[in-house]
């Protein structure tokens, strides 16, 4: 019987799809014949693909070894979700979960970018040192999933003891993973559930160098993951050293106003949602190792209309798309955003 079951191998994990049915989402459909388009989430079935990690065998090896780094983020995750300003990880908790968001980027092909046609062919993704890459192909996305599947197997083997403070430093390019250096977690939220996700999952940003900015990943209707790139999002400083280097390079010296198009420009200026925010909150009980040992990351509370970029995204690449607020999946739906086409000239 559980042989039957690990058939339908989730390309979005069925903990997260619960947060959707715990909401009361449903799944819209784009390609349904129904009038009515709108039906009950199936946990079990819905982003499911037939044995999809191990490219059509009957073999659900891989399957069961995501299963477990499934089983060991699925508490992070929901200590992320009851958390209020800011949520508290160990340094081999905080590992896990930047190496989890990479997992979410990588385990499948259906990843999509913010860019989405250039005549230049230089907003996609690159092979660059520090990021996500977006897979292509099913076989590409599984050979990448057992790569991270191997470093979780390590990484859970590791100390708990493992040091948070080092990852403060600018760029910390320390990590006990290697896919995961230069990386930093941030999390964004909303004050209620107007998140969507489709069956595209994640969505990457890149910059006019097709460098990763960040991998955007939604948990829940109300909170989402970014994977994002410390060399240019570290801090103020940083932030505004890169836009003057990218001035330097195409804008004729006058710094860049923004790098990303949907942070930094389409609603506002909210690129400090994605600076690094780990800090230590140590009281009168705690010792001096656990300021070293553990860190706080800052949750940022958004307003729907930086969300409602992200959806459309969604809404336009995907068929079909868990929501919980009609009224958002409406908007999504029918606002296509402008700075997804580059044109030359």
């Amino acid at each position: 019987m559980s042989d039957i079951k690990k058939q339908n191998n989730h390309l979005y994990p069925a903990f997260h799809i619960r947060k959707w049915v715990d909401a009361g989402g449903q799944v819209y459909d784009k390609s349904s014949q129904r009038k009515n388009k709108c039906r009950n989430i199936n946990y079990q079935k819905d982003f499911t693909a037939k044995f999809y990690y191990s490219l059509g065998k009957d073999d659900s090896a891989l399957e069961d070894r995501l299963s477990r780094f499934e089983y060991t983020i699925a508490p992070l995750i929901e200590r992320i979700d009851s958390s209020g300003k800011s949520v508290y990880f160990t340094g081999k908790e905080l590992e896990l979960i930047k190496l989890y968001c990479l997992l979410c980027a990588n385990r499948h092909a259906n990843t999509c970018e913010v860019i989405k046609s250039d005549e230049a062919n230089i907003y996609r993704s690159n092979d660059y040192v520090f990021g996500t890459h977006r897979n292509e192909t099913q076989k590409e996305a599984v050979d990448m999933t057992t790569v991270i599947v191997k470093e979780y197997e390590k990484l859970i083997e590791m100390p708990s003891e493992m040091n948070a403070g080092a990852q403060r430093e600018e760029r910390f390019f320390y990590a006990p993973v290697v896919w995961t250096a230069g990386l930093h977690l941030s999390i964004v939220r909303a004050d209620a559930p107007v998140l969507l996700i489709s069956d595209r999952f994640c969505i990457l940003e890149n910059t006019i160098d097709s460098d990763h900015l960040y991998a955007y990943i939604p948990i829940s209707p109300k909170t989402a993951l970014l994977l994002v790139n410390s060399e240019y999002y570290f801090n103020e400083e940083a932030f505004c050293r890169t836009k003057a280097r990218f001035g330097d390079k195409y804008g004729n010296g006058v710094p860049d106003e923004y790098l990303s198009d949907l942070f930094g420009v389409e609603v506002g200026e909210f690129e400090d949602a994605l600076f690094c925010e780990y800090y230590s909150q140590p009281t009168m009980e705690q010792h001096i190792e656990r300021e070293t040992n553990s860190l706080y990351v800052k949750i940022s509370c958004l307003p729907k209309e930086v969300f409602r970029l992200f959806n459309s995204i969604y809404c336009e690449d995907g068929e079909k798309i868990l929501f919980c607020d009609k009224e958002e999946l409406g908007f999504a739906l029918t606002h296509q955003l402008q700075c997804r086409d580059i044109v030359i000239g």
